[in-house]
């Protein structure tokens, strides 16, 4: 009984180092403009500078949550053509730049891996896209599909990640809705930063849901939970993995709460994961 006891506490002390631990609490950012449009610490990003302080304060904050050395994750700083890119360009560039700020760093068990997605994939953009259009479509919020298909399964009705040319992975995708109120008429218009507000809830405002997002952001060869990641067998060892991204709004979009006297607009922002097998024919923009 001994020996069996010592085996579970074993098992249940292991880590997954490749990949950067969870948070212990949400990052709440300070009620200031220099960081924030919002009132309540949330992130509502108007300008790259608001991105760029927000994004800094949070590292800062993690590395003290995780009594990690001081500036251990860097400092972000954005390209001065950063605003002239597409949505889906800044959101592989932003997410890779986290990921990066953690390699090397050790979150108490071994060193996390950090490397970077590969590229966009054509195919996985219309997935993430599709699904987004679906949910401002049907007005819903979530990851099960109208028609009943998670996201795996929408993926993987993909030819091109069908079969062999798809590796499976525990994570694959993340959503994020934000809600917009007007007095006059609904503004349609996606707000400029709606990819980064995204990114930045998802790996530091994620404690509702256990950090889920916040692992598919961070996967490596494994989650921060153990579960399965990427191979990285395509290309050079350098990179791995595929990143697919929608946006999609609606008028008077359901999931968002009703406020007297105001218009509701819903923004919804889908990022897809897959692990690319070697010697398939993808396509990157």
């Amino acid at each position: 009984m001994r020996q069996l006891t010592s085996a579970l506490l074993l098992i249940s002390g292991l880590a997954f180092g490749q990949a950067p631990k969870n948070l212990k609490a949400d990052v709440k950012l300070p009620k200031e403009p220099t960081y924030t449009s919002a009132p309540n610490g949330f992130p509502v990003f108007d300008t790259p500078a608001q991105v760029m302080n927000a994004f800094n304060y949070a590292r800062r904050q993690e590395e003290k949550q995780m009594r990690l050395p001081a500036n251990s994750l860097g400092t972000l700083s954005l390209p001065e053509n950063y605003t002239k890119l597409a949505p889906a360009e800044r959101a592989l560039l932003l997410t890779n730049w986290e990921r990066k700020a953690r390699a090397e760093v050790n979150y108490g068990d071994e060193k996390a891996l950090g490397l970077p997605l590969e590229a966009l994939e054509t195919h996985l953009n219309a997935v993430a896209q599709a699904h987004a259009a679906d949910m401002t479509t049907h007005n819903f919020f979530g990851h099960t599909s109208r028609d009943g298909r998670t996201a795996l399964q929408r993926i993987n009705a993909q030819t091109v990640f069908s079969g062999k040319c798809y590796e499976f992975m525990s994570r694959a995708e993340n959503i994020y809705m934000f809600c917009y109120y007007s007095s006059d008429k609904p503004v349609l218009e996606l707000p400029v930063f709606i990819v980064e507000q995204a990114i930045f809830s998802w790996l530091y405002q994620d404690a509702a849901v256990a950090w889920g997002h916040r692992e598919t952001m961070l996967i490596q060869d494994k989650d921060a939970s153990g579960g399965k990641g990427f191979q990285n067998n395509r290309g050079g060892v350098g990179s791995e993995g595929f990143l697919g991204v929608g946006l999609s709004t609606r008028a008077d979009y359901g999931p968002c709460s009703k406020m007297p006297g105001y218009q509701r607009v819903g923004h919804v922002v889908v990022m897809n994961l897959v692990d690319p097998a070697p010697d398939c024919p993808y396509s990157l923009p």
